[in-house]
């Protein structure tokens, strides 16, 4: 093997790991999100649990306001039984001050009902609380070992961009250009070798013997009429 295909074969193999480095260092940002997106039914959850704690609240202030509103009506029939002049009407205002206290009762009885739901409601509001915090954790943890493989994956793209500059200068400008503009364009390997059934290693396309030839004896830098990737 020629220096030259040699050098091109180590150049191609940092450009495939900085294109695999860019690749995933590109997809973390949608990693995390992803990641992220896993407790937005967790936070749902929990919000419609406090919105369904919040209502039997209201509930029991709504039932609270009525209850308060019966009672002055009562101290309004209060108010004018003391005006009455005859028994009759003494009685009759008694009557309806009763059916104000027992509508008053069916509200309290009402409440005690509401207020068991609204207990209930307060614990499925903390153990969905619990449950996100522990989804939250997880989600924490596996953030942290993406932002450290972010830092390892920084540093190997770094240092193998180090080692490409490095041996770029080594290598003659004209091929380095020709070699550059392929990877560019195919975001691949452009440096392949000749398949023992005289097929391209890239696009697997069967060669004309001469091509086969020159590219086995290594005279010169040839290409595949195909797919236009050079053949060692």
């Amino acid at each position: 093997m020629t220096p030259l295909i040699e050098k091109l074969l180590i150049l191609q193999d940092h450009d495939l790991r900085i294109l695999k480095f860019e690749k995933e260092l590109a997809d973390i940002p949608l990693r995390k999100a992803a990641i992220d997106s896993m407790l937005d039914d967790h936070r749902q959850s929990v919000a419609a649990a406090k919105e369904v704690h919040k209502g039997r609240q209201a509930e029991i202030k709504k039932a609270e306001l009525e209850i308060e509103s019966f009672r002055e009506k009562i101290r309004k029939y209060r108010d004018q039984q003391m005006q009455l002049k005859n028994n009759q009407e003494f009685r009759a205002m008694e009557k309806e001050i009763e059916g104000v206290e027992k509508s008053i009762r069916q509200i309290e009885d009402r409440i005690l009902e509401i207020m068991e739901t609204v207990e209930a409601a307060l614990r499925d509001v903390k153990a969905k609380e619990d449950a996100l915090r522990t989804e939250e954790g997880g989600v924490k943890a596996e953030i942290a070992n993406i932002d450290n493989r972010a830092n390892e994956l920084s540093a190997e793209l770094d240092q193998v961009k180090k080692a490409r500059a490095g041996l770029t200068s080594e290598i003659e400008v004209t091929r380095l250009s020709q070699y550059d503009r392929m990877f560019k364009n195919k975001k691949s390997k452009v440096l392949v070798s000749v398949e023992d059934n005289g097929t391209c290693g890239g696009c697997h396309m069967k060669l004309p013997p001469y091509i086969c030839h020159d590219a086995r004896k290594q005279l010169n830098v040839v290409a595949c009429g195909y797919c236009g990737r050079m053949l060692y």
